[in-house]
């Protein structure tokens, strides 16, 4: 519809899809993870565990943004669910031995997706932000030999209110890429290690220290470099954005 707008992006993260997927379903600390997010936490469970592949969730969150020169900020309420995919079947994930017929192999010929899908509930700045987070394992780097996996994010926004749709638009065009260049980061500096560490009440340590430790000139160079990274990423990992009018 003319208000409305479908905006995706993707990069490729030198990390495992569990160190990404992580990341991802790390809900109530994703607010440390994505810096255009100040709050992130699940307001209920409706089943299973986090990052499970089957688990459901009610998360807040709210964003700050600035649109036409004014800052605000956008509450919204999302209902989240997981799922993992292969060759076309969609279940929890499995060993050997488990009977559940709805279950997913994890052997075969075909590479496991993880998804995340989640729909607006209640937001008094949009009456549409649904869409998906995907996780897909690459070929190992041949260079490196380390793994790769492909993060890629979809969202339909339709605002509510006096703002218009195109300078929404815009701005999540701004954001989507930073923010999956920080999920980048987090997958490769925290990864599942550090979120399961943090988790058991133990401390991050040098990996948190990389992530939030930079401040005063530090952060200023570490800003300077960020940008000829992302630059690079732009230029060499196939990161794509587009969006369209619906």
């Amino acid at each position: 519809s003319p208000n409305s707008r479908r905006i995706a992006g993707e990069i490729v993260v030198s990390a495992s899809p569990m160190d990404v997927w992580a990341i991802l379903t790390d809900y109530d600390e994703l607010s440390v993870h994505v810096p255009n997010l100040v709050a992130s936490r699940r307001i209920s469970d409706e089943g299973g565990q986090a990052g499970d592949g089957s688990h459901k969730c009610r998360l807040y969150q709210r964003g700050a943004q600035k649109i036409i020169g004014f800052e605000f900020g956008a509450d919204v309420t999302m209902d989240m669910r997981e799922s993992i995919v292969v060759a076309g079947k969609t279940g929890k994930s499995t060993t050997s031995h488990d009977t559940d017929p709805n279950a997913v192999s994890l052997t075969g010929l075909f590479p496991e997706e993880r998804r995340i899908d989640f729909k607006c509930v209640d937001s008094q700045f949009f009456s549409e932000f649904d869409g998906t987070w995907r996780v897909v394992p690459m070929p190992d780097n041949p260079f490196t030999g380390e793994p790769e996996t492909t993060v890629s994010y979809t969202v339909d926004v339709r605002p509510k209110g006096p703002v218009p749709v195109a300078a929404l638009e815009w701005r999540i065009r701004e954001d989507v890429p930073t923010n999956l260049r920080a999920v980048k980061k987090s997958a490769t500096e925290v990864g599942l290690e550090g979120v399961l560490a943090k988790r058991n009440g133990s401390s991050f340590g040098k990996a948190l220290a990389k992530l939030t430790g930079a401040t005063g000139e530090e952060q200023g160079k570490s800003s300077s470099q960020v940008s000829g990274y992302a630059d690079f990423i732009l230029d060499y990992e196939n990161e794509t954005l587009g969006a369209y009018m619906e």
